[in-house]
């Protein structure tokens, strides 16, 4: 079974495209239904095409920054797995990171071919992951956020405070991977120096907007950050040793 697997299947990417097709569809339903609504409470069509037109081209940033994640998890998991997740219900950060967990369980590593049996273990582990999220934000969301509300009101910088370090807590999680293996393996290193690349960038995607008072780079600071950071590697993976 394990000889004549393959991750780009065509059944996996007939599966794929018929879920895709499904969140597709539905998409296409609630923009008519919408539409339409729109006219009958009296909004002109050409207002409503400036909309249509402007909700297109802020989409194009994240969904560049979601082709290159589709891409850099293709090379060991195929394309019908990441191209499921990345255009359903997945992000980019969730899906390398509970995919990287579950192949070191594994034992294995995502840059080798894999088998039936850790290919499957590693589809699930992020699928169930992520639908953690689906089921507790109905549940637990409102309660969540009401208590962020009641400690800004009471203290507007202790809120702010505490919600900083909540997120900060969230990157320091994903940077310390990055760093964990610098002084163990030249992957180590490679990740540390992209990270630091990363970073970089981003700093200077950060003045370029102040200096040049550029509104569209928040919405493509990440893609840029990504592909710029993706190059990099290239040159750096043959020094770094």
């Amino acid at each position: 079974m394990d000889r004549t697997f393959s991750v780009n299947h065509p059944m996996l990417f007939l599966l794929a495209g018929l879920a895709i097709a499904a969140v597709l569809l539905q998409s296409v339903v609630f923009l008519i239904k919408a539409w339409k609504r729109a006219r009958e409470l009296g909004y002109a069509q050409e207002k409503l095409k400036k909309i249509a037109v402007a909700a297109v081209l802020f989409s194009l940033a994240p969904a560049v920054a979601i082709g290159i994640g589709i891409i850099t998890l293709s090379g060991t998991l195929g394309l019908p797995l990441p191209w499921l997740r990345l255009s359903v219900v997945g992000a980019l950060v969730y899906e390398l990171s509970a995919a990287n967990t579950a192949a070191g369980a594994l034992g294995v590593s995502l840059g080798n071919a894999l088998t039936a049996q850790q290919f499957t273990t590693i589809a699930w582990t992020m699928t169930v992951g992520i639908m953690t999220g689906v089921i507790l934000i109905p549940v637990f969301c409102r309660k969540y956020t009401n208590r962020f509300t009641e400690v800004g009101k009471k203290d507007a910088k202790w809120g702010e405070l505490f919600t900083t370090a909540i997120f900060m807590g969230l990157i320091g999680t994903f940077v310390g991977n990055s760093l964990a293996d610098v002084t163990v393996s030249a992957a180590g290193r490679l990740s540390a120096a992209v990270l630091v690349v990363s970073a970089l960038v981003m700093l200077l995607c950060g003045f370029f907007k102040k200096k040049f008072n550029w509104a569209w780079m928040n919405d493509y600071a990440l893609p840029i950050c990504m592909l710029l950071s993706m190059a990099a590697a290239i040159p750096l993976a043959k020094i770094i040793r």
